[in-house]
């Protein structure tokens, strides 16, 4: 049995090995879906199953190490090769991702389908109810539809045909204290600052990861949430 004082560290090890088998089992599933067969892809892609495959062993001897109670309280290693799914209901006419969860119902707007999928399984993961739009025309679609279940919207700002400062405006129009944070790579200031000074709730770097991603959501949801409270007592 490991010393009580590695379980913490060995948890959280585990934890970390399991996040990055997941994003590795999912880039590789969708990077085999969209690359040219060849003998060539065929073998690397064999070696990279192959690698997670033997990660996934390295997890399971981790969570023995821990002892049955603790590892019985550990994330269980992804199947290898398939990719995780999550489980999905429909409402009304749009696809919610978790939908059983017990947290807020976050929409996720990118048009890099990756960086939503990961966005996607990292807020499902911690209990969080999630919707997807991969342009700014099915989000404000999307928000118009559930803008009373939605909580907290996460905009990329760089997208084709409608950026994130135009996606903001319209969301504005529905909802005037639609609740926004940005997420983008972009360098410029300004566009922020502008978006700031309209009621824009929060910034968050691309490429974000899964900490910053869950501190920036949790944050802003617990702000919105002090300040109906605050309303409340007022009235």
């Amino acid at each position: 049995m490991p010393d009580p004082g590695d379980i913490p560290w060995a948890k959280a090890t585990a934890n970390e090995l399991n996040n990055l088998l997941q994003v590795i089992s999912e880039s590789s599933g969708m990077l085999e879906s969209i690359c040219p067969r060849s003998a060539d892809s065929d073998k690397y892609f064999a070696i990279l199953r192959n690698g997670v495959e033997r990660a996934t062993r390295v997890a399971g001897m981790m969570a023995n190490r821990l002892g049955a109670v603790e590892a019985a309280k550990l994330p269980r290693a992804p199947e290898v090769p398939k990719a995780l799914e999550t489980a999905t209901a429909v409402v009304g006419d749009v696809r919610v991702a978790n939908p059983n969860g017990p947290r807020e119902l976050v929409l996720i707007v990118d048009d890099e389908e990756f960086v939503t999928m990961i966005a996607q399984r990292v807020l499902s993961d911690e209990g969080y109810r999630v919707v997807t739009a991969k342009d700014g025309f099915q989000a404000i679609d999307i928000y118009r539809k559930l803008k009373d279940q939605i909580m907290l919207v996460i905009l990329d700002f760089t997208m084709p045909v409608m950026d994130g400062a135009d996606v903001f405006a319209e969301l504005q129009s529905i909802n005037p204290k639609v609740p926004v944070v940005l997420s983008s790579g972009f360098a410029e200031q300004e566009p922020l600052r502008n978006m700031l000074s309209k009621g824009l709730r929060g910034f968050i770097p691309k490429r974000y990861t899964q900490q910053k991603l869950l501190a920036q959501v949790r944050s802003t949801l617990d702000a919105l949430n002090a300040e109906r409270s605050g309303v409340r007592r007022v009235l």
